[in-house]
């Protein structure tokens, strides 16, 4: 559904390919790569302290004298870095995969948190924290912001006429043309019982005035006998505005549009 928006989290971001490596090859080799150091370290230690005058003749007799020295000491510090790292790399990954595992499980209790159960939708009071966010960035970058409130018309005698059961239908499939008639960035939420409301970033009245009756038009063809009452409002980017305001006015708007007979997108005046 295009309403739903998952926390960012580590699961969203491209990772470089070395970090898709798993550990149990990584550290391994990263231990054998450590474990060259000893017999070089030596060599150069043993360089250092003798301080030859012929320093080709030195190293020549050096590793004539003492090859097998670097070769037992290399051989033998490689092998136990590699084991200690491949130890330490099957930890790490278990470790690795264990993380990954419960951050997705936290994405997942946080979606869960905020949407509602039976539309997917998301839910009263975090719709009241996005549209916050979203006025500000709306007043940040002088773009328009645009809602819509809709309620479904007498929903209480379809409710009464045929159950609850096809009163639930009656809202997830509303809901689920809703989400079908609005942008992929736009934002839908279960505002209350038989209540919907859309937040539109970016979006102009004429932008929100065409989504609003798409979703008229898809609600009433869809066969279930329910038609929906649609008031939007928008605001510019400019000036001074707070999310209460803008709901009163789209909540106003949306109760015109049924007094003047249901079924319809009012603009107010």
């Amino acid at each position: 559904m295009a309403t739903r928006r998952r926390r960012k989290s580590d699961l969203d971001e491209p990772r470089p390919f070395w970090r898709t490596i798993p550990h149990y090859y990584a550290y391994p080799a990263l231990g054998a790569f450590l474990g060259l150091g000893s017999p070089v370290g030596a060599f150069a230690m043993r360089y250092w302290l003798a301080d030859p005058i012929l320093k080709t003749l030195w190293v020549r007799h050096e590793l004539q004298y003492n090859f097998l020295f670097y070769a037992y000491m290399g051989i033998g510090t490689v092998a136990a870095f590699l084991v200690f790292g491949y130890w330490l790399g099957l930890r790490s990954e278990r470790q690795r995969v264990s993380n990954r595992i419960l951050n997705a499980r936290l994405d997942e209790l946080h979606l869960k948190s905020v949407t509602d159960s039976l539309t997917g939708a998301f839910t009263h009071g975090y719709l009241h924290e996005i549209l916050e966010l979203e006025i500000q960035h709306s007043l940040t970058h002088k773009t328009p912001l645009s809602i819509l409130m809709l309620d479904i018309d007498d929903f209480k005698k379809i409710n009464d006429s045929h159950g609850h059961l096809f009163g639930d239908r009656v809202i997830k499939e509303t809901a689920e043309t809703i989400s079908a008639s609005i942008r992929s960035e736009d934002i839908l939420g279960r505002y209350g019982g038989d209540e919907f409301l859309v937040i539109m970033p970016g979006a102009d009245a004429e932008t929100a005035n065409q989504a609003a009756n798409r979703i008229c038009q898809g609600i009433a063809g869809n066969g279930y006998n329910a038609t929906v009452s649609i008031g939007t409002t928008t605001f510019d980017g400019n000036g001074e505005q707070d999310g209460k305001a803008l709901l009163e006015e789209a909540d106003a708007n949306m109760y015109q549009a049924k007094r003047e007979g249901k079924n319809q997108v009012s603009a107010g005046r």
